[in-house]
């Protein structure tokens, strides 16, 4: 009995597995389905802005993980999961993931220092938006974006002994591409010590924030004091 037991059990295994549109591999999984393998993004970076409808489970032992789309994303460069209330990101192993200048961001959304309230946008130039949409918007300030994403990769680092007690105006920069519709690459901007800096926690590297970055964070729609905007140049 116990051997006709045992015997069920295997074949039920072997079903399940015949089953499976997943296969675990060193780094990640394959879809066998589409032959695609997904590994992880580099953590502190790229996120998806909104998940989609549920795609593929892949079961790793006794623990299973649901994988959505992405939305505006294709499934077969990129895939999402949740973890407890956050959503991450895997890519297909033939999408190169891009720098903070080649995900060329064009507009932002701005959110407290925890990336969880949303404050403001720095909104797209109108040559960006629907051809419907370009006259409701006359200016933007895509440039700035993109000044933000120049002054990370190419400002030198600095080393600021900074904690949560004691930088000021530390906000979250959500850059937005739409060449990457359906991510956004997180940076974020703080005060410390009388001047302003931009982090990549993605790079590890800390830089001076340039003047106009400035100017709009701490002394245009955000913040409270325009004197705060002289603070620092790349």
């Amino acid at each position: 009995m116990k051997r006709i037991l045992a015997l069920i059990l295997a074949v039920f295994s072997l079903l399940l597995a015949a089953c499976s549109s997943t296969e675990l591999t060193e780094n990640g999984f394959i879809d066998t389905k589409t032959g695609i393998e997904y590994i992880e993004v580099e953590p502190m970076g790229l996120y998806p802005i909104d998940p989609g409808e549920e795609f593929l489970t892949v079961k790793s032992g006794n623990s299973s993980t649901v994988y959505y789309e992405v939305w505006f994303e294709d499934t077969s460069r990129f895939l999402c999961y949740e973890t407890e209330g956050y959503y991450f990101l895997v890519r297909s192993t033939e999408v190169k993931e891009p720098s903070v200048t080649e995900f060329n961001p064009i507009a932002a959304s701005i959110y407290a220092g925890n990336n969880t309230v949303y404050i403001d946008s720095l909104y797209a130039n109108p040559e960006y938006l629907p051809e419907d949409k370009q006259d409701e918007q006359t200016v933007g300030e895509s440039e700035l974006c993109k000044l933000i994403a120049k002054s990370i990769e190419e400002g030198e680092a600095v080393e600021v002994p900074v904690t949560e007690d004691n930088i000021e105006n530390h906000y979250s920069i959500r850059l937005l591409s739409a060449d990457y519709p359906g991510l956004y690459y997180l940076v974020s901007f703080f005060k410390y010590n009388g001047r302003c800096f931009l982090r990549d926690d993605r790079l590890g590297k800390t830089v001076y924030s340039p003047y106009d970055v400035n100017v709009r964070m701490v002394g245009g729609a955000i913040g409270e004091d325009d004197d705060e905007a002289s603070g620092s140049e790349v």
